[in-house]
């Protein structure tokens, strides 16, 4: 009897052990099964498989945590990548992970997994790996040089190392200024080798689209000086950097500055947006077809840069909202800007549409998933990014119509003056002999309009003198005559010294009364009729002299050179005196239509009198090569 009692008391006490095991683990949500890493699960992206600690006062240690986890404090993740937003806390994750790998690295050897942390704008994040032989510790982040990372990737990467069979206990510990999205992913070394290959592959594509598309543009405006493609070219390289830093690819650029490093992502994304605007402004020719608008942007280019002198000082949480709404606010204008331009009959805006519409499809999908008000936040960057191209192509094939539709607007201009000068004639042919007078009249007016036109198209508007299409025409005949005649033709090309620098300092309204000024000096120096003077681009100008040797034009370049160094312009409240550089080449022609190679020399000795201080002529033959100079 005695016997029995005992043994119903045991099975009593068994039973409560048993039930109280079970409650405990219930409530702990560290009793969860590992995460196992076999044949079928070589790259796991974590979510609901840890556990969460928010530390608010951020006091607790890796002690302190497995205390917390022993407590039952940490709770279950829910989010798939885990999203916390902005927040002053610190986070503990745990899990545990175990190696049931079939096939081994090695023989008696422990397997490798990665565990990546995929958001590259997390201030702090430590890893610990709990082992029976010891722990590990790993600590990244972007308040810490890049060069400190395990390895040199723009994701944080922690290595760690499991014997066949063994499980890990895995803590890790993260806090961030930026928004807290924690995506985490745990592979073994082929899966992560695999997965590195194949975003490297992605960013490689996406950076050279980027650069090719900018280094294309940049030979567009080198060659024809249109503003809009080095605005064009000036976008592309910042809304890269943008997206890359979004990545983390450009902390290589900058190891040693941490403070730039946090805020690189908002610097650039200020640059790109001032960019992005002044590239609409000149791609819709927001100044004439727009004007409220273009008043709009003005006033939004202001406001960027004044945010981004005061990035460097205000918080960063600050930053991020300041640049979501500027963002928003940029593109939506653009985009209305657009399709008005688009309804007026602007048929390049068709493709700034559809461009900046890709803009605001990925601004909006950040904005709502940042918000969880759509899942898929931790895919944002790459939205973004593949966005961005597109638009950077459509803007390219948007440059390309827009010179089409300027070349159709020229000969639609062209066909109506050939339609009125038919009909004009078809009058002229009824009219009677009484209204002779009226039609030889009418015939002459026609004429000079006409003349007035190639004079129109053939000077500059600013200097009034001949502008580089004449030259090109007036080159060659006067090329073709000196060959014919056997006689010497001189080219002077001509640069103002440091007119960057000098616009940089008065502004572009003393440039352009400098240019005036330049204009008058050189029509004064060249009184011959035969002589020609064009305004070439920008602060560059062509002489051309027929009949005139390499002495002769010596005489001529020092009489200009000295000119300028004796005359002091004056605008407003500003005065300075201007140099020039001067490159000659004389030579008789030995072919006829050889004038580029002559006026390639003179440029090639230009360039050369610049190298050797400026202010200075220096002058030579096409056929000797060798070059006089005079100072």
């Amino acid at each position: 009897m005695h016997w029995r009692f005992q043994r119903a008391c045991s099975l009593h006490s068994l039973s409560r052990l048993l039930l109280a095991a079970v409650v405990l683990c219930c409530l702990n949500p560290a009793a969860a099964e590992p995460v196992v890493m076999n044949q079928h699960h070589m790259s796991l992206n974590l979510s609901q498989q840890m556990v969460l600690l928010e530390d608010p006062d951020s006091a607790l240690d890796l002690e302190g945590a497995k205390a917390a986890l022993a407590q039952g404090r940490f709770q279950p993740v829910a989010d798939a990548p885990l999203q916390l937003g902005y927040s002053d806390s610190a986070y503990w994750l745990h899990f545990q992970v175990h190696n049931g790998l079939l096939e081994h690295t090695a023989n008696n050897r422990e397997d490798r997994f990665y565990l990546t942390v995929d958001y590259p704008l997390l201030d702090n994040v430590e890893f610990f790996h709990i082992r029976d032989s010891g722990t590990q510790t790993m600590v990244s982040g972007d308040i810490y040089l890049f060069d400190q990372r395990y390895f040199s990737l723009n994701t944080y990467v922690f290595p760690l190392a499991l014997q066949p069979g063994e499980t890990g206990d895995i803590y890790i510990r993260v806090f961030s200024s930026s928004s807290l999205l924690i995506p985490i992913t745990l592979q073994t070394e082929q899966a992560f080798i695999d997965a590195r290959f194949t975003l490297d592959t992605l960013d490689g594509i996406y950076v050279g689209i980027t650069i090719g598309l900018g280094i294309y543009n940049l030979f567009l405006w080198l060659g024809i000086r249109n503003r809009v493609y080095g605005l064009y070219v000036l976008m592309v390289f910042s809304i890269m950097l943008f997206n890359t830093s979004i990545n983390g690819l450009t902390f290589r650029f900058w190891p040693e500055s941490l403070f730039f490093q946090q805020i690189t992502v908002y610097f650039f994304s200020f640059t790109s947006g001032i960019l992005v605007i002044l590239f609409g402004m000149e791609y819709l020719k927001t100044r004439d077809s727009l004007p409220v608008f273009h008043r709009l942007f003005q006033f939004l280019i202001a406001i960027c840069l004044v945010f981004l002198v005061l990035l460097f000082f205000m918080p960063i949480t600050l930053s991020a909202k300041l640049t979501a709404g500027i963002t928003v606010l940029s593109a939506v204008l653009l985009i209305v800007a657009a399709v008005i331009r688009l309804m007026q009959g602007y048929r390049p805006a068709v493709y700034y549409s559809l461009g900046q519409g890709a803009v605001i499809v990925s601004v909006l999908f950040t904005a709502l998933t940042s918000q969880k008000i759509i899942p898929l936040y931790h895919i944002a960057p790459v939205v973004m990014k593949w966005c961005s191209a597109f638009e950077l192509i459509l803007f390219s094939i948007g440059l390309a119509d827009l010179v089409n539709n300027e070349r159709r607007l020229r000969e639609q201009a062209q066909q109506e003056s050939a339609r009125a000068q038919s009909a004009l004639l078809d009058a002229q042919i009824k009219l009677n002999q009484d209204l002779d007078v009226l039609v030889t009249q009418r015939t002459r007016e026609l004429e000079q309009a006409n003349q007035l036109l190639r004079d129109i198209n053939t000077h500059d508007e600013l200097t009034g003198l001949r502008n580089r299409r004449y030259l090109n025409e007036a080159l060659a005949n006067e090329y073709r005559r000196a060959f014919r005649e056997k006689t010497s033709l001189a080219v002077l090309m001509i640069d103002i010294d440091y007119f960057k620098q000098l616009n940089d300092t008065y502004g572009h309204h003393f440039g352009d009364h400098c240019l005036v000024q330049a204009g008058q000096l050189l029509t004064a120096c060249i009184r011959r009729p035969p002589d020609i003077a064009v305004r070439y681009g920008g602060e560059e100008f062509v002489i051309v002299l027929p009949n005139t040797d390499l002495q002769g034009a010596l005489v001529v370049a020092e009489k200009i050179r000295q000119s300028f160094d004796h005359t002091e312009i004056r605008y407003g409240e500003h005065s300075t005196a201007i140099t020039i550089s001067v490159g000659v080449a004389s030579e008789i022609p030995s072919a006829r239509d050889e004038h580029e190679s002559l006026l390639r020399k003179a440029d090639d000795l230009l360039y050369r009198a610049k190298s050797r201080g400026r202010n200075r002529v220096e002058a030579g033959t096409r056929e000797s090569g060798v070059a006089q100079q005079a100072l």
